[in-house]
C-alpha cells in the first residue's frame, strides 16, 4: 500500500462513484482533512481513506485487487495501527462501499473479533423539503440565528463570543482551517441573548453537489429545537444553490433521527460499520 500526498479530483475519479459516501469522498478529492493510502500510485483501483472529522476509515474502489491474507494484515499492523496510537485511539473502525467489499474484508479481517454496528443516511428529498421548511423557519425565542459567512464572522469578532472556540474547533475538525469552510461550507448558529453559541448546524462535508451535515448543540440547550429549526435554514441554503444534503447518523441514535426527519429529510439507506480493539 501507498501512502497518497496530493488529494485531488483526478484521485476521486479513479476511486469515486456517483453515490460514494460524502464524508470520505471530500478526503480524497482534497477538500477535507484526511489520509489516504491507495494500491498503485499510477492507477489506484481502491484505497484506505482516513476521515479526519469522523476519526475513521472508509475502504473505497474495487475489492478484487486486495492483497493476500498476509500482505494486508501486515499492512494493518505495521502501517494503520500505529498511525492509531499516535492520536491515542485503540480501535480500527472502517466501513466499506459495496456488498462486494463484504466477503473480502471478513477474509482477511475476521480473525480479529470484528464488531458491527450499522449508520443510517438520511437525503433530501425536494417535495418533502419544500413541503416541511416552511418558508424561512426560525429558531425558538430567546435565541437567534445567524449565518456563518466571511460578513458575519467578520462583523461578529469571533474573540468576542463567549465561546466562539466552539465553532473554530467543530469547523476545524471537518475543513481544516476556518478560511477552507468560509469559502466552500453553509452554517448556522444559535445565539443565546448573552451572546453566547448554544448550537450549530454546518455543511461538513462536499463531495459534487451533495453536502454532509454537521450539528452539535450544546448540552444546556438540548431538547428546544434548536437543530431541526438550524437544518431547516441550513436546507434553504442547499436549496437555493442545488444542492443534495446528506444526514448519517448510528442506527441506535433516535434522537437524530428524529432531527433529520423533523427537518424533512427521508432515509435513503444504510450501511454498516465494523471496528476491533487493540
Amino acid at each position: 500500500m501507498f501512502y497518497i500526498k496530493e488529494r485531488n479530483e483526478w484521485l476521486g475519479k479513479q476511486l469515486l462513484r456517483a453515490d460514494s459516501d460524502v464524508m470520505f469522498a471530500g478526503v480524497v478529492t482534497g477538500h477535507q482533512p484526511g489520509e489516504v493510502w491507495v494500491n498503485d500510485l499510477a492507477r489506484p483501483s481502491w484505497a484506505l481513506v482516513w476521515s479526519g472529522g469522523l476519526e475513521g476509515f472508509c475502504f473505497m474502489g474495487n475489492p478484487l485487487t486486495l492483497p493476500p491474507q498476509d500482505g494486508f494484515e501486515s499492512f494493518i499492523d505495521g502501517g494503520i495501527i500505529p498511525f492509531l496510537k499516535e492520536k491515542g485511539i485503540r480501535c480500527f473502525e472502517f466501513s466499506a462501499e459495496g456488498e462486494a467489499w463484504v466477503p473480502a474484508l471478513y477474509d482477511v479481517l475476521g480473525s480479529r473479533d470484528l464488531q458491527e454496528s450499522y449508520q443510517y443516511v438520511y437525503k433530501s428529498d425536494p417535495p418533502a423539503w419544500r413541503h416541511s421548511a416552511d418558508g424561512n423557519p426560525a429558531v425558538p425565542e430567546p435565541f437567534r440565528a445567524v449565518r456563518l459567512d466571511a460578513r458575519q464572522l467578520h462583523e461578529w469578532e469571533l474573540d468576542r463570543v463567549e465561546n466562539g472556540d466552539f465553532l473554530i474547533r467543530y469547523v476545524e475538525q471537518y475543513w481544516g482551517t476556518l478560511s477552507n469552510f468560509l469559502d466552500e461550507g453553509f452554517g448556522y448558529a444559535a445565539l443565546t441573548d448573552g451572546n453566547a453559541i448554544a448550537g450549530l448546524a454546518v455543511s461538513s462535508a462536499k463531495f459534487g453537489m451533495t453536502r454532509a451535515i454537521g450539528v452539535e448543540t450544546l448540552e444546556d440547550y438540548r431538547r428546544l429545537g434548536l437543530s431541526s429549526s438550524l437544518v431547516k435554514l441550513l436546507l434553504n441554503d442547499f436549496h437555493n444553490h442545488g444542492i443534495t444534503a446528506w444526514w448519517d447518523c448510528m442506527e441506535s441514535n433516535i434522537a437524530s433521527q428524529k432531527t433529520a426527519e423533523k427537518a424533512g429529510l427521508t432515509r435513503s439507506h444504510r450501511y454498516k460499520i465494523n471496528w476491533f480493539t487493540f
